[in-house]
This record gives structure tokens, C-alpha cells and sequence, in this order.
């Protein structure tokens, strides 16, 4: 009946050919083909964007089995069709599908049209629309009721491709344009993957699930179909199977799978909700099944959750209890045991175990105690559990490097620091994610004027892992210099980890010198790999020649989103052989400062922020001491934000002095008449150093390049005298800092 319906709709439309054959025709691939250098630049619209195109496909899903209710449509229901390239015939390929909106404007509302409806999957329709994207998903969108036409029924129903969930997105659910992209609107089949998390949301009506592959790979499962709907759904698509009025329940049927389940195949269409690059907060490319036949079970092993580590940062002396859930879907839990090592380079395979114990009074509560370790130690370990018909199961899930993946923690003398948050062993996300955690550090950029515009502490203990950005409240009042202790909820903002601070408190100390910046090569090919800089991320570095007294330089003025790359040399354009730096732009995924005057082009004055001094624009002329500032990261690139003009050394160029930064007010005015004599200067051999200070203070000498070449301690009215001759001749700095690790005076030292 369907079909005769549409033979009378379509020849009633044929008289309208006439006219649509003068709107060009595109193929489906070619409206959805990007080029692997725009989608490396997170570029993913179509060439045709905001074009009226004409273009054929293949039905790919009956349009009885949409269910996508909205109040914006005519009748409550929103149509869409999917369609694959007629040139493929019906088989999946890079960029060969796309997503067709099944209404058309009307007066002042939204019509679904008849034919979006009711096609069924081997028609081939003809489509005229504008092409359009929703959340980056390309769609294109019709403008009157002539622009969908049945034009035949009987090509080959498509088929599912095999894709794997690392093409589109990663471990964090983070869209992977360069390789998912092709798959946008495609039907694919995924293999041998793992529930890890069931979300209910519309009151208890709908839900979706994320899946994951052997490495950890992520992608939602989502319910653009009846096919997903649940019970307590209500049909809303009148061509719909499950309407009562074609013999249905009315109702969704979808069993929700549980939290460990696993899946042989999963398939159904791709669609786009972006995020990553793109700067939206969407779930990555996401999976849609149409038919109850896409999700097919396997034995499902049992279901680790809920693990806890007691403490979470223990110090030498404390032994470690794991706890955790287990239990089986479909059979018992047969033992489960905790694997463990305290030395870096024993293979996962070779670790120790535990097998671990029921709670008391519990059927799925186990628990294991790990041996105390020396300071520093990092301990690697992992979960295991079998049930009683022999399926395993893993936590964490996923390898890295050809080895599986590990939880793991670092034995400290007084609890969790920084580098903690920072450190993960496979490169990945923080192992403290969603948790919240307090730590101590030194303020390095704030959000005063003069300054970065974000706030950043950093642990001056290590030079490693010890940066860290901060979002949240009380942040503003911080100043440069300042020691406080936040607390805040762990977060990966796009591969970026940061803290969402609840609460931040003031030591009273203040050191300028207690952080230095760490000294980078920015031509350095080793240090330039990702898997290296992500140490950095956060922290304050300098990026400078390594022979003393030869100049960095602007080495490509111009790259795309307002960056530039420096590096030792002219030529040095490579990511190998040169470093990003950002700076004049601040928005959704921009957070460099408008402190800064060197930006690629003058536009950035005013786009993305208001630059709070006049743009100097980049050349390849520019050279420079050295340039320091914070390690980002985004756009799958690490670059530096120099946080104000000071953090470009020695330009060959005049930029504007930074005189009216916000300094502390801690413990200025109880060192004002404190008197600190430095004799001889300039010095060869021996320095004396006399404070008239009523308590030992420490003394740091730092060279021109900021690296600390000697700590010492001054005690109170004495002359105190220190061996220099090993100090190379050149320009040095004498902080001396008191016990409170305010620093009282700043004096310019020469070595001859």
C-alpha cells in the first residue's frame, strides 16, 4: 500500500522535474568529502555548506523506524532519511552517506514530509536541499514539498561496513575527525566491545550506553530509532512498527544492557554530536541501531565496578586496600584477584597477585591489601575476575604500548601533590578523573590584569607533571607568587586536565623564586614528541637557544586560529623543529592572553576577545632571548600562552613594559626596612651577604637564563660568605626569602 501511494505522490511530482533539474546535482560523496588537511585543522563542513544542491541515494532505514519526537514539527514527529550514494550500490564507503531532513518549511511551521516516512531501505529518492549542519552532523535540508521524490524501488538494500570505535572517537569519547569523519551518516558494523556505562534520561523513557573496545576506544550508543526506545516509551512516528495503528505495542521494547555486558557486533548509522577541536561539548560520533538484529550478545563475563583505593596516596609506611564490585550477569563469579608490581619495568604479565576476599556480610564486595612501599615508588595494578563458565574480566580495560592498560599510584612523604593529577602512565587521561582531590602549589598565572587571564598553580618540588590549570570559584583574588591549596573535582577538558575548584585557601606564603621555568630547546626533536611535552602541560617553561647567547626566532608567522611557531633557526617550521605559540584570543576553545602584543593579524584586536594592548604583528624577522609562558594543549597540538608581554626575553623589536601587574599583598610591609648588603660586587672567588633580617632566611642565586645555580641559607646579622668559584663569569640574580618564603629583596649580582 506504501508503495502505491508514492507511485501516485511521485507522479504528481514529475511534473515538477522540469524545474528541479536547474539546481546542480552533487553526488552524496561529494557534498561530503573533506580534505584530510582541513579535518587536520578541525575543519569538517562540507564544500557545498549553505548551497542548494540536487542529489540522488539509496535508502538506507525504513522511515517507519525513525523516532525522534519534536514540538517544532507538524504532528510531533521529526523525519529523517539516511541515504548512501547510487554510485556505491548500496555498499558503505568514505564520505558515500549522508543525513536528509524529512521536512520542509511551510508558512511559519515545519512540515514532515510523506515520502521521508514511509521509504523503506532499497528505495532510491531523489533530494533537493539546502546543505546544512547540525552540531557539525551535515544534513541536507529541503525548502518546499516538491524536493523529495521517490524515483525507484528496487536497488540493493545497503549493507553495513566494519569499522573499529577508534576511527571515530578515543578513550575519552573525543571525536577523531581525520579517520571518523568518512563515516559520518554511515551504516557500520562495530566488533567485540564492552558496556561500560547506561545512562536513563527523559524521566526513565530513553536511554543510551557507552561501549568500548580492546583499547579502551569510546562511543555512545544512542536512540535515534525505535529500535532503542524503551517500554516506557510512546510512539510518536505514525508509520512506525511498533504504532498501535500498524499492529504495535505502541510502545519502545529495548531491554537495557547491563554495565559489563558484552557485545559481539553492534551496528546501526553514525551521526556526528562533536566536540574535541571543534570546541562543542557533544558526545563524539555516535552509533545508532535501527533494528533489534544490530545488537548481538555475547557471553557476557562478570562486572568489576565501584573500585576504591584506601588511601588514594599513601606514604611509606601505609599499606593500601583495594575494594571492589563483582558480580555476573548470567552465571557467578569464580575468584577475583588484584595484580600488582612495584617496579617499572617488570612486564604486566610477570605481576604479582592477590587474591582478593569477600567483604563480610556481602555476596559481591571484595577486597585486597597491597604491601606498604618505599618513598617514590610507583605501584602498577590491575583487577581481574572469572566466572564460573571461564569469561574474564579486566580492569582497566584497553593496552598501551602492546601491554594492557593499568590503574596505578605513587607512594609520597605527605599526601597527594600535582604531579599525581598529571602523571598517567599510558598518556592518557588523569588516573583522578571525576574525583575530587586537594593540592598545594605556587599561583603562576592569574586572571589580573597583566597577566594570562586563567589561573595556574604548580608544585616547585618537581619539574616534571607539577602544572596545573584552575577554573571554578574563588580564583580571582589569587595573585602571582602566591601558595595556596586548592580542592576541586578532576577533569579532562578535552585531553587539557584541569580542576574544577570548589574551594581555594591562602598559605601566607609568598616566593617568586620558589617556581622557576623549566628550559626548553624549541628545535629539540625529542622534547617535541607528544608523549614528552605532555609532562609540561600546565607548567611554567622557557623555550631558548642552547648555546648561550644565540637567539631564538619567529620561524612561521602564520599558521591557522592565531598561531606561530618559533624555533633556533630560519627554516624551522616542522612540528619536529619548532614550537606553537598562541596568544590574543580568548573564547570557547581559545584561552591565550590579551596581554600580549605579538598576534598573526590585527583583526585578533577585536575577534575573540578584546586585546588590552595594541596588536604587533608576527614576521619572521623577529628574534628573541627566549620565550616562557604555559604549556597548552588543544587541536591535538601543545603550545606555549605566553601570559604577558615580559614573557618574550630580549626582542629585537620594542613591545610595551609591563608596569601596573597586581602584586600580593602577604607580608610586604614587616619587611620594608629589612637591609641586605652583597659585597663584593662584581665577585670572582667569594661572596659575602649581611641582612640585618631577625631570622635565618634562604639566599637563591639564579643565572640570566632563570636556572637556579645555588640555594643557600643566611643566617641573621653575621656576615655570611660563600664559595663562588665555580660561578661562570655573567649577570646573576640574589633572592633572598624569607621563613614564611616571602621574598624580601631581589639584587643584581656580576661574576668576573
Amino acid at each position: 500500500m506504501r508503495h502505491i501511494y508514492s507511485f501516485f505522490l511521485t507522479l504528481t511530482l514529475a511534473l515538477n522535474v522540469g524545474a528541479q533539474t536547474t539546481v546542480p546535482y552533487v553526488s552524496i560523496h561529494d557534498i561530503q568529502y573533506v580534505s584530510p588537511t582541513n579535518l587536520a585543522n578541525c575543519v569538517d563542513s562540507s564544500q557545498y555548506e549553505n548551497q542548494l544542491v540536487r542529489t540522488r541515494g539509496i535508502v538506507i532505514v525504513d522511515g517507519g523506524r525513525v523516532e525522534v519526537p519534536s514540538s517544532a514539527v507538524q504532528g510531533g514527529f521529526r523525519p529523517f532519511m539516511y541515504i548512501v550514494d547510487t554510485a556505491a550500490a548500496g555498499q558503505m564507503g568514505p564520505f558515500k552517506a549522508v543525513e536528509v531532513a524529512g521536512w520542509y518549511p511551510s508558512g511559519n511551521q515545519l512540515v514532515p514530509h510523506p515520502v521521508a516516512w514511509q521509504v523503506v531501505a532499497g528505495d532510491v529518492v531523489e533530494v533537493i536541499g539546502i546543505v546544512k549542519n547540525f552540531n557539525r552532523q551535515t544534513q541536507i535540508e529541503p525548502q518546499q514539498f516538491s524536493h523529495i521524490n521517490l524515483i525507484s524501488s528496487n536497488a540493493p538494500v545497503p549493507q553495513p561496513t566494519v569499522v573499529s570505535i577508534g576511527q571515530l572517537n578515543d578513550n575519552n569519547r573525543v571525536n577523531q575527525l581525520t579517520t571518523g569523519e568518512q563515516w559520518e551518516g554511515a551504516f557500520v558494523e562495530l566488533q567485540n566491545v564492552t558496556v561500560v556505562n547506561v545512562e536513563y534520561f527523559a524521566n526513565g523513557t530513553r536511554v543510551s550506553f557507552d561501549v568500548v573496545d580492546g583499547n579502551g576506544n569510546r562511543i555512545n550508543v544512542s536512540d535515534r530509532f525505535i529500535a532503542q526506545k524503551l517500554p516506557s516509551y510512546q510512539v510518536t512516528n505514525p508509520n512506525s512498527p511498533y504504532a498501535t495503528i500498524n499492529g504495535g505495542p505502541g510502545t519502545g521494547t529495548f531491554q537495557a544492557p547491563v554495565v559489563g555486558a558484552f557485545y559481539q557486533k553492534l551496528k546501526g548509522i553514525i551521526l556526528h554530536s562533536a566536540n574535541g577541536c571543534t570546541g562543542l561539548n557533544g558526545r563524539g560520533y555516535e552509533l545508532n541501531p535501527f533494528d533489534s538484529t544490530h545488537y548481538v550478545l555475547g557471553a557476557t563475563p562478570p562486572v568489576i565496578s565501584d573500585i576504591q583505593r584506601i588511601p588514594p596516596v599513601p606514604n611509606p609506611t601505609q599499606s593500601v586496600k583495594i575494594t571492589f564490585i563483582a558480580n555476573d550477569p548470567d552465571g557467578t563469579v569464580a575468584n577475583a584477584k588484584v595484580f600488582y608490581s612495584s617496579n617499572l619495568s617488570t612486564p604486566v604479565a610477570q605481576f604479582d597477585s592477590i587474591t582478593a576476599t569477600l567483604k563480610p556480610g556481602t555476596t559481591d564486595e571484595y577486597e585486597v591489601t597491597l604491601p606498604p612501599q618505599a618513598l617514590n615508588t610507583v605501584v602498577r595494578y590491575y583487577i581481574k575476575a572469572v566466572d564460573n563458565q571461564g569469561n574474564v574480566a579486566r580492569q582497566p580495560v584497553g593496552t598501551f604500548n602492546n601491554e594492557p592498560r593499568v590503574f596505578h599510584y605513587t607512594v609520597r612523604s605527605s599526601g597527594m601533590v600535582i604531579p599525581d593529577l598529571q602523571y598517567a602512565l599510558d598518556g592518557g587521561a588523569s588516573p583522578y578523573v571525576g574525583r575530587q582531590v586537594t593540592v598545594k602549589g605556587i599561583v603562576t598565572a592569574t586572571a589580573k590584569d597583566q597577566d594570562l587571564g586563567y589561573v595556574y598553580i604548580q608544585d616547585p618540588d618537581y619539574n616534571e607533571w607539577a602544572g596545573i590549570w584552575c577554573v571554578g570559584v574563588g580564583l580571582f583574588d589569587l595573585f602571582r607568587h602566591e601558595e595556596v591549596v586548592v580542592t576541586g573535582v578532576v577533569e579532562e577538558f578535552f585531553n587539557y586536565t584541569r580542576l574544577q575548584v570548589v574551594n581555594v585557601q591562602k598559605t601566607g606564603k609568598l616566593d617568586s623564586t620558589a617556581v622557576q621555568p623549566v628550559i626548553l630547546n624549541p628545535s629539540d626533536s625529542a622534547t617535541l614528541q607528544p608523549l614528552n611535552m605532555e609532562k609540561y602541560e600546565g607548567m611554567l617553561v622557557r623555550f631558548q637557544h642552547p648555546t648561550q647567547g644565540q637567539k631564538i626566532r619567529i620561524t612561521e608567522p602564520k599558521l591557522t586560529f592565531g598561531e606561530y611557531r618559533i624555533g633556533t633557526q630560519a627554516g624551522n617550521t616542522s612540528p619536529n623543529n619548532s614550537f606553537r605559540v598562541h596568544a590574543g584570543r580568548q573564547s570557547t576553545t581559545a584561552f591565550s592572553s590579551l596581554w600580549v602584543q605579538l598576534v598573526t593579524d590585527t583583526m585578533y584586536a577585536t575577534v575573540d576577545g578584546t586585546m588590552n594592548v595594541p596588536p604587533i604583528v608576527t614576521s619572521d624577522t623577529m628574534t628573541f632571548d627566549a620565550v616562557q609562558g604555559i604549556v597548552f594543549f588543544s587541536f591535538s597540538n601543545y603550545k606555549l600562552h605566553p601570559r604577558a608581554n615580559d614573557d618574550f626575553l630580549g626582542a629585537n623589536f620594542q613591545m610595551l613594559p609591563v608596569t601596573n601587574r597586581p602584586n600580593s599583598p602577604l607580608n610586604t610591609k614587616e619587611f620594608e626596612n629589612v637591609r641586605v648588603a652583597i659585597y663584593p660586587n662584581p665577585a670572582k672567588d667569594i661572596l659575602n651577604i649581611t641582612s640585618s633580617l631577625s631570622e635565618n632566611a634562604t639566599v637563591t642565586i639564579t643565572d640570566i637564563q632563570g636556572r637556579v645555580v645555588k640555594r643557600i641559607e643566611l643566617r641573621p646579622f653575621e656576615v655570611n660568605t660563600y664559595d663562588i668559584t665555580n660561578f661562570k663569569p655573567g649577570l646573576y640574580i640574589v633572592s633572598l626569602t624569607c621563613q614564611k618564603g616571602t621574598v624580601i629583596s631581589n639584587s643584581k649580582l656580576v661574576v668576573q
